[in-house]
């Protein structure tokens, strides 16, 4: 593939403030992220799981994405937006009238060197998706949080401060935050990691705190079994693997804002924890797609995606997984979608220190053998990692900011229950202005059969 060329990235050479005593390990490093681990400042409840119903019965499809604030340009978010709500009204086969949307994590950015305050949610959250309403009112809005919803800042306007007081809020309560849209209401998720149940999938929450690369639990302790967000992983796999053997299955969906696989050149860096700042990462700190490996080994259960956002693009990955005799027995699908509005969109090609690689592979590759995944980072036991497809930002006047249509359709007497995924761009030019207002593209998607594992 050719050298990509376009603007660097404000967002790709960002750095997160800092809690604690820094060092200078990754000073060289422009990517690596200098969130530390810092633990929330609640306990997490005896329920921490939400039932959702939709309003109607059969197919259910919902939408997701991620890295969508920007405390200046607002364009991109809005055009992303906008192009979600077209389908609430106008929804594309397989989709049927979306029943929420599934934030990836990084609802609100605050501004370079400030702290995070409420008329910033208000202007990157209610505003902007003011418009994500059917004729009953607004439609619910879930997720996780990211790094930038993390908790750094000043109390009381601390960034995870915002987002309980918005997401895991009070039914019925109109946030303080909210000057835009008094229809919606607080979300009342029960914690920042959580487990959504409908009728046709499970979703998984996960919080992977401010640290480079993604941690569940506090580095500098050792993994206690009987507590912690890694324990909770576990027992929440183990539940929904015990819920489908006793009849009708759901899809087992988990999201988490850092993604365990990414086929960027700077993953190397950005996805390794002993680069990043948060003590005891360099000694216990494992690449959060380790963790998650290790969490489905011991439930003996696989999720059947996995959605993530962090890099400021889209990709689409499988995750293939072979029986001794090199057999393909499942599939899993792992997204990235973090085009959901920050600027600039990320190339695939920077790498950490600046600049592009000029023979960056063309999808489809193999993050193993032509990728560039973080030094500790292991593929599954037998398993292969496909970077299938991806769109960034190297082309200045159509940047494909976008989302992703997820769709679960049951299945009946002769068909098998499926996972499809659509991901739609609503471009922009390098100012961040919609090049077509209004337009929303199909650039990607694939099927899943929920029964035998495999894409269609």
């Amino acid at each position: 593939m050719a050298s990509q060329k376009s603007p660097v990235s404000k967002s790709s050479k960002s750095k997160e403030s800092s809690n604690g005593k820094q060092s200078n390990k990754s000073d060289s490093m422009a990517c690596v992220e200098h969130g530390i681990w810092t633990p929330l400042s609640t306990s997490a409840p005896a329920t921490t799981n939400l039932v959702f119903t939709p309003k109607h019965s059969g197919a259910m499809t919902f939408h997701m994405v991620g890295c969508s604030g920007d405390p200046q340009e607002t364009g991109p978010g809005l055009a992303v937006a906008g192009g979600m709500a077209s389908q609430i009204a106008k929804p594309v086969s397989p989709a049927v009238a979306p029943s929420f949307f599934y934030h990836l994590g990084d609802i609100a950015y605050p501004k370079s060197g400030k702290i995070m305050t409420g008329d910033l949610w208000n202007t990157q959250f209610y505003a902007q998706y003011a418009a994500y309403a059917d004729s009953h009112g607004p439609l619910p809005v879930f997720g996780v949080a990211g790094n930038h919803d993390g908790n750094s800042g000043t109390a009381p306007d601390t960034e995870i401060g915002h987002f309980m007081q918005n997401m895991c809020g009070r039914a019925g309560a109109v946030s303080p935050d909210n000057q835009a849209d008094k229809a919606r209401t607080e979300s009342t998720l029960p914690y920042p990691y959580w487990r959504l149940d409908t009728p046709l999938a499970w979703i998984i929450g996960l919080y992977t705190n401010v640290a480079n690369g993604g941690i569940l639990d506090d580095p500098q302790k050792p993994i206690d079994p009987k507590k912690g967000q890694l324990k909770w992983l576990v027992d929440q796999l183990t539940w929904c693997k015990e819920q489908n053997a006793k009849g009708s299955p759901k899809a087992i969906l988990l999201a988490l804002h850092y993604p365990p696989f990414n086929g960027t050149k700077d993953f190397k860096e950005r996805g390794d924890p002993a680069l990043g700042r948060s003590p005891g990462a360099a000694s216990n700190g494992q690449p959060i797609g380790n963790v998650l490996q290790d969490a489905f080994s011991k439930a003996g259960q696989i999720p059947d995606a996995i959605f993530s956002a962090h890099a400021h693009l889209y990709q689409r990955i499988t995750v293939a997984y072979r029986d001794g005799k090199g057999n393909v027995t499942q599939q899993v699908p792992c997204f990235i979608v973090g085009c959901g509005g920050h600027t600039q969109l990320e190339l695939m090609a920077t790498k950490c220190g600046g600049g592009t690689k000029s023979d960056f592979p063309a999808f489809p590759f193999d993050l193993f053998k032509d990728g560039f995944p973080p030094k500790a980072l292991t593929p599954p036991a037998k398993g292969k990692v496909t970077i299938e497809h991806y769109a960034d930002g190297s082309k200045p006047e159509d940047q494909p900011y976008g989302f992703l249509t997820v769709t679960l359709t049951p299945g009946a007497a002769t068909t098998h229950p499926t996972l499809a995924c659509q991901f739609y761009a609503t471009p922009c030019d390098s100012k961040g202005k919609q090049v077509n207002p209004g337009a929303v593209k199909l650039k990607d998607s694939c099927t899943l059969d929920l029964t035998t594992h495999l894409l269609v």
